[in-house]
């Protein structure tokens, strides 16, 4: 009967390593794969950029030694210190929940600013051209009231993707476990993401803007070097629309 108990210890034991094993490698990839999107990220402050690979570099380190720990305890046949292991897996998840989604913010924030900064090399080229249409003497008002509505657009996507930015910047991992901080963070990332997606919007409103500027100049004498904008228009654009993905 020893011998029976005994094996079936060892079958939950190595279940429960399996599980413990397949979950932190689980958080691993995905914490790995979003340092490497910050690496190479130029948009955002420096600081704000470190101090999130920071945070990601604590979390991967934490939870690579807590997985050695769990191979070694399951090895050990040590079931009291394993169900320990287990439960820091659980009690960490707070963590990862906060760095993971914090990190896909900013990560979406410094693709909006780029998109932006592309779009506003734009509007230098089309401001050009309206300016080359006024003095022709043509109409150029339906051109006029797009452009001004596109650069709007392309403030506004600015300045959402930045108070985004501010807005997660201030949450620690190291709170995320507290109760009485926890609805607040969530409320603080609902928050946040609820910005990036008025900056997508934002960044497709002046996508359309260009395409109205674009047309409008088509269609008179001075849209000559016009249409040399839409694949800068088309590729811009379509990046904004994309940035969170």
């Amino acid at each position: 009967a020893q011998v029976h108990v005994s094996a079936a210890l060892a079958n939950l034991m190595a279940r429960a390593k399996d599980r413990a094993d397949q979950e932190i490698t689980r958080r691993l990839d995905k914490l790995q794969a979003l340092q490497t999107r910050f690496e190479g990220m130029a948009q955002l402050p420096s600081s704000t950029k470190d101090a999130l690979i920071a945070s990601l570099q604590e979390q991967i380190s934490s939870l690579t030694s807590l997985q050695a720990k769990v191979n070694a305890d399951a090895g050990a046949e040590s079931s009291s210190s394993l169900k320990t292991d287990i439960k820091s897996i659980v009690d960490s998840y707070h963590a990862f929940a906060l760095v993971l989604p914090q990190g896909v913010i900013e990560a979406a924030a410094d693709r909006v600013i780029k998109i932006a900064g592309l779009m506003t090399d734009l509007t230098a080229k089309l401001q050009a051209r309206i300016t080359e249409a006024q003095s022709s003497g043509e109409p150029v008002a339906a051109a006029v009231a797009a452009y001004a509505d596109m650069q709007s657009k392309i403030a506004d996507a600015n300045a959402q993707a930045k108070v985004a930015v501010n807005e997660v910047s201030s949450l620690t991992p190291a709170n995320a476990g507290a109760t009485s901080t926890l609805h607040t963070d969530i409320q603080t990332m609902q928050d946040a993401r609820a910005k990036i997606v008025a900056a997508q919007h934002d960044l497709a409103a002046a996508r359309k803007d260009a395409g109205t500027i674009v047309s409008a100049l088509a269609s008179l004498s001075a849209s000559g070097n016009a249409s040399s904008t839409v694949s800068a228009s088309s590729t811009a654009s379509s990046s904004a629309t994309s940035s969170s993905h």
